[in-house]
């Protein structure tokens, strides 16, 4: 069995492993992409045009790619489609409904905050101490880069990835309820959580 120390950690995706990345981004976040995007692959082409590779800090193994950490701070988003992509992807109306639900997923650049906007370990190599060594490394990156803070969104239904983020220092500062909109995609709120970095 592989320790965590065998893991390498590296800031942005090789062109090679494009591909490989979004197919670790739909399958950890499916439930939340299918009413948006529909089928499978029309999601994975769509992000295979708009996922960011040096938006992305890395866990690899060997050639493969374990864990990712999509990033987010001004002049950098790790995913960011604009209504005129989803326009010319679903046509005009379906194109609006679809942003009104990315929406639920955006977050706007603050400054002096670096934003964990994905992040995702691929499901054999869970438990292995990978989620741990990436969120270490987005907290060095953002301590390198003058960053005060490190922000992400986590939905109710995923105790385990709030449990992570709080066992690295993170703290819940608000809850955000949108039963409505999101029940279809699994969840009913996103609980924002703060790192400062020191």
């Amino acid at each position: 069995m592989k320790t965590k120390d065998q893991f390498k950690i590296r800031l942005g995706l090789p062109e090679s492993s494009h591909r490989e990345m979004v197919d670790i981004f739909y399958e950890a976040f499916q439930q939340k992409l299918c009413p948006i995007m529909g089928t499978r692959e029309r999601g994975v082409s769509f992000l295979q045009r708009y996922l960011n590779p040096e938006a992305t800090v890395v866990a690899m193994d060997g050639n493969r790619v374990v864990g990712i950490a999509g990033i987010q701070y001004p002049g950098c988003h790790f995913f960011s489609p604009s209504l005129y992509d989803l326009v010319c992807e679903f046509g005009l109306l379906r194109g609006f409904l679809k942003i009104v639900r990315l929406r639920l997923f955006h977050s706007p650049d603050r400054e002096g905050e670096l934003y964990l906007k994905a992040f995702m370990v691929s499901s054999p190599m869970r438990g292995k101490g990978i989620g741990t060594n990436l969120l270490e490394a987005v907290s060095g990156f953002a301590r390198s880069n003058g960053f005060r803070a490190v922000r992400v969104d986590v939905v109710d239904t995923n105790p385990d990835a709030r449990r992570l983020y709080e066992r690295n220092e993170f703290v819940a500062i608000k809850i955000r309820k949108c039963p409505f909109l999101c029940r279809a995609m699994g969840f009913s709120s996103a609980i924002t959580m703060i790192k400062e970095i020191t």
